[in-house]
């Protein structure tokens, strides 16, 4: 199983890019960032860049590990735009885009950007979940031809050009989904799919990916299965306890240990097992700290007590 870094609440770029170049460093497989104009806790005015811009700049100042965002907000881009953008970057970089398409969700972004317009707002989630469908099949069909064409609900396109094409062949294009409906669509359209959550969501939602994945005639071993879980090492039992405790509110302890990734290296080392069994490929860890120097030192013991274990 791969492992890469989420890079967020750091808030300058040159503290992004030496996160970014501490995880190329210890060989870890991608860093990703998320995909917002404002922050999302109590302070909007939390410093944020723009994923693409910020993001091109980490491709070009590294040169292994793999970049993207995690995940791209559908309402943001013309899906066309948005292929032209991606198959841009992945030419400047040598190939080491990764493509995880999400629906959108954040309705201060929608109404603060006017993202649909008109002062429209943000669309209710059967209309957002039916435009990142279309986006998938746009960004599909752009990728795979010099001149795509496309008739949907929201987005018509003719003629539209994309040369060069990406230098990956094929693009890999995976889907952040938890609901069954989106899971359909990843399941259908994609390549693989980003779920977020604990061990607990991670079962809950492999019950509607696999079967959606017969359907679509598609095996497990073949497609891109990714995770994004927060990870938390301790030194001692004792240490995660207290953490289990802390997090106990409307759960048992019993639950909080079995289901969190948090714990000692030999009880990660179980739980990220399993979800390898289940047909992960990749886990982007979200680390709990968003000190630079504690970063750096965090991720080196995790790769050194826990991935390089897996």
């Amino acid at each position: 199983m791969q492992f890469s870094l989420y890079i967020r609440g750091l808030g300058t770029y040159p503290a992004m890019l030496e996160a970014a170049r501490c995880a190329e460093e210890l060989g870890l497989y991608g860093v990703f960032i998320n995909d917002h104009f404002m922050g999302l806790g109590s302070d909007p005015k939390e410093p944020y860049l723009e994923s693409f811009t910020a993001m091109t700049g980490i491709g070009l100042e590294t040169k292994k590990i793999r970049v993207g965002q995690i995940t791209l907000f559908n309402s943001m881009r013309n899906p066309a735009v948005l292929a032209k953008m991606i198959s841009t970057l992945d030419n400047m970089i040598g190939g080491r885009y990764e493509t995880i398409l999400g629906s959108g969700w954040n309705e201060p972004e929608y109404n603060g950007y006017d993202l649909m317009g008109n002062g429209r707002g943000m669309p209710g989630a059967g209309e957002r979940v039916t435009r990142l469908k279309e986006s998938v099949q746009i960004l599909r069909g752009m990728f795979d031809n010099d001149c795509f064409s496309y008739k949907g609900k929201y987005w018509k396109l003719d003629k539209a050009y994309n040369v060069p094409p990406p230098v990956q062949k094929p693009m890999r294009i995976s889907v952040g989904a938890r609901q069954p409906r989106m899971i359909s669509i990843a399941a259908k359209y994609g390549d693989g799919m980003n779920g977020s959550g604990n061990l607990s969501a991670i079962q809950s939602y492999m019950k509607y990916l696999e079967p959606e994945l017969e359907k679509a005639g598609k095996k497990m071993h073949d497609y891109y299965l990714s995770g994004f879980p927060s990870i938390t090492l301790t030194k001692t039992q004792q240490e995660a306890e207290v953490i289990y405790k802390k997090m106990a509110r409307d759960k048992s302890v019993d639950e909080v240990q079995r289901n969190e990734f948090i714990g000692t290296a030999d009880d990660l080392i179980e739980k990220l097992r399993k979800t390898q069994d289940l047909g992960f490929k990749m886990m982007i860890a979200i680390p709990r700290t968003n000190k630079l120097p504690e970063l750096k030192e965090y991720m080196m013991k995790l790769r050194d007590d826990v991935f390089n274990q897996l």
